[in-house]
């Protein structure tokens, strides 16, 4: 056969013999992918968010009551006993309560039961920071933070 022996080429350049299926679309499926995503995304967030809070005040009222334990006697001039004697405690045990009042703090934050050991330990923080142990008041702080720990 030669060049001129060659039958034309069709007009059109399809083969209209094999005819290829339209394109499938995959919009729905990238759709249904995205909504799911963002459906788990939203239920772990959601479940992270809820178990951590309460057990995370829990934890740091414990370390509050553990950091206080840590700051050892706090002393009492209210019976009577020289102020001077007792002028003020050593950096570290004063570090400690201060450290347990935030932990009780953060604690109330999340747990509104923690709220009676926060305000404790802040009138105790008060009294440790001014170095003032001959208030009554104060002192009855000591005694509720004391007790509010022994309880758990």
């Amino acid at each position: 056969m030669t060049a001129l022996d060659t039958p034309p080429l069709p007009d059109d350049d399809r083969d209209t013999d094999l005819e290829s299926p339209p394109p499938a679309t995959r919009r729905p499926l990238v759709l249904a992918a995205v909504a799911g995503f963002v459906l788990g995304t939203c239920v772990v967030g959601l479940l992270w968010g809820l178990s951590g809070q309460r057990a995370g005040a829990n934890v740091d009222a414990a370390a509050a009551c553990a950091a206080f334990a840590r700051a050892g006697h706090i002393p009492d001039t209210t019976g009577g006993a020289d102020a001077a004697q007792f002028t003020r405690m050593s950096d570290d045990s004063v570090h400690r309560v201060t450290g347990a009042m935030e932990l009780a703090k953060a604690a109330a934050t999340f747990d509104g039961n923690y709220q009676p050991l926060a305000k404790s330990l802040d009138a105790v923080n008060k009294m440790v920071l001014s170095s003032r142990f001959d208030n009554r008041d104060q002192q009855a702080a000591v005694v509720q933070a004391e007790q509010l720990c022994a309880r758990g």
